[in-house]
């Protein structure tokens, strides 16, 4: 990494970062319990957490067994009819977390749901410790704590490092992977690559997106060493790819056929709904332009320019010295490897016929990446601001920085706990996103314990609530789980039957979330029935707790 020509010193380096990722860990817990005012439970959540918890119950249970063919056969099940292969990393760190916090291990029918959101949001901080650490090294102080803030100022990211899935522990690791390179670089010897590829290595068992992670890294290496790349290039991805089987039991037995299920089930499956551009696609034919647009309008506007100057900076008048900035040097290898990963991503899910769905979470990485970019770019901002005069205040520059950068926060106060549905001021907001046709609630997280108790305090004690839309047979056992209101009038939770035109027998109460590409499913003569509780932000809906027609309800079979 390029060190700025004023240097903070190594352990100013840590103290920031640890203090910045220790803050904003504690900021992110204190609101990842659904009762506490956190997010709903989402889709997936229930079955991640299900199989972190089989994971370590098994290894408890079997000891040293547990690396037998039949117990990786029995832990390590996959049905053809559930969700796809998933390498093991992130469910295990789910599943150590809710281990710490669980009453019963070995009862794999007892789940909770916050406990593992514990793991998701400690890996936040570790995140946010990690991009904290490599802005103050590489751009100076003002950089440094820019690029660790930035990360909670982006909504949609800050928004899943609260849910027991696995999309903020991909970013971790593929940006564990990426710093790990620019380290080994600076090393520049053989074992430092290949302690690198042990990082990228994670990112492999972690999900499909640290093969992804790993081809613009590779690219770097090689265009990096030229000649000299073969031997550091090899032993990057050798420690990499022994690491990922290793790591990975399943891949012990009938690997090639497991490596072949797990390739394929990443990429074919039955098609997922997009709302985008006031229709609905199927996931292979959304617009290329899907993912571009979705991050520039996700993205807090501050952060876009911050991060577009960090880019345009190369372009800028230059001082005699050639430097735009005092401290910042002009962009280093490293720093297009950023870029060029950020490119990387967004152009494959840009790419004929590849699937791209439930909002930004497909191209995740994408905005860790950025963030190290606005760190580059608020460095040249301050020092830009510095040099003007300030006779009247002395802190005029820490205000004007402070004031910009905190205007950056409003998206995050605005949207708690529906991170998910943030839309920035390019598209006017969330109100101005749906006007103009995109999503507005992908994946149920807006389901949150107030709407909820509604339900319930209306509910007699064991009446089925009906919600919708249903994407998955486990997303109704998750909500029901998730919320201590439900549970406390023993209320059964069902999903809007596919197809169906009337509500189950007797139900008398139904919550919906805003998943416009899917909320066709729900008769539009049941979507209009009474409101009698709603969540909304911007005045756009998000969920609605609605009394279902008595006559529809008691007909049905």
């Amino acid at each position: 990494m390029s060190e700025p020509s004023s240097p903070v010193p190594p352990y100013a380096r840590l103290a920031a970062a640890l203090a910045v990722a220790i803050g904003i860990t504690a900021l992110t817990i204190h609101d990842v319990a659904i009762e506490r005012g956190g997010p709903g439970v989402t889709c997936d959540e229930l079955y991640h957490v299900g199989y972190g918890k089989r994971l370590v119950a098994s290894l408890l249970r079997h000891g040293s067994r547990f690396f037998t063919r039949e117990c990786v056969k029995e832990t390590f099940a996959w049905s053809p009819e559930g969700p796809p292969v998933h390498p093991p990393l992130g469910n295990w760190i789910l599943g150590w977390f809710h281990w710490l916090f669980d009453p019963a291990p070995q009862e794999l029918s007892q789940l909770a749901i916050t406990p593992a959101r514990f793991g998701t949001a400690v890996c936040f901080g570790v995140l946010v410790f990690l991009i904290c650490w490599a802005g103050v090294h590489r751009y100076g102080l003002i950089g440094g704590l820019a690029a660790g803030c930035s990360l909670v100022f982006m909504p949609r990211l800050f928004g899943h490092s609260h849910l027991a899935a696995l999309d903020a522990i991909t970013v971790l690791m593929c940006t564990a992977a990426v710093l790990a390179v620019v380290v080994a670089e600076r090393s520049g010897r053989w074992w430092a690559f290949a302690l690198a590829g042990s990082v990228w290595g994670l990112a492999l068992l972690t999900r499909f997106h640290g093969l992804l992670c790993g081809l613009p890294i590779l690219v770097w290496i090689v265009w990096q060493r030229r000649s000299k790349g073969v031997v550091p290039a090899v032993c990057w991805l050798a420690s990499g790819l022994l690491i990922f089987y290793i790591g990975w039991p399943w891949l012990w037995f009938d690997t090639f056929e497991h490596l072949r299920l797990y390739l394929s089930t990443s990429t074919q499956r039955t098609p997922i709904h997009v709302f985008y551009l006031g229709r609905v696609w199927d996931d292979t034919l959304v617009p290329r332009h899907y993912a571009w647009v979705m991050f520039l309008v996700t993205v807090p506007v501050g952060l876009l320019i911050a991060g577009s100057i960090a880019i345009f900076s190369n372009w800028l008048p230059r001082s005699p010295q050639g430097r735009v900035s005092t401290f910042v040097p002009q962009m280093d290898a490293a720093d297009f490897l950023f870029l060029g990963t950020i490119v990387f991503f967004l152009a494959i899910f840009t790419a004929p016929r590849v699937p791209v769905y439930d909002g930004v979470r497909l191209f995740l990485p994408v905005y860790s990446m950025w963030s190290l970019l606005v760190g580059r770019g608020t460095q040249l901002i301050w020092e830009w601001i510095s040099r003007m005069t300030w006779h009247c205040f002395r802190y005029g520059p820490h205000f004007v920085l402070g004031s910009l950068f905190a205007l950056q926060a409003v998206g995050v106060v605005a949207f708690r706990p529906a991170w998910l549905s943030y839309y920035n001021l390019l598209v006017g907001g969330l109100a101005g996103a749906e006007r103009l046709g995109f999503e507005v609630n992908y994946w149920g997280d807006a389901l949150t314990e107030p709407l909820l108790a509604a339900a319930a305090q209306r509910a007699n004690k064991g009446e089925t609530l009906v919600f919708g839309p249903s994407l998955a047979p486990y997303q109704a056992a998750g909500i029901l789980l998730g919320s201590p209101a439900l549970a406390e009038k023993e209320m059964v939770v069902v999903g809007w039957p596919a197809g169906a035109k009337t509500p189950p027998k007797n139900a008398r109460w139904m919550v919906m979330y805003h998943r416009r590409a899917d909320l066709d499913q729900i008769p539009e003569e049941i979507r209009q029935q009474p409101v009698v509780s709603e969540f909304s932000c911007q005045g756009v809906w998000l969920a609605r707790l609605i009394q279902l027609p008595a006559s529809a309800s008691e007909n049905s079979p």
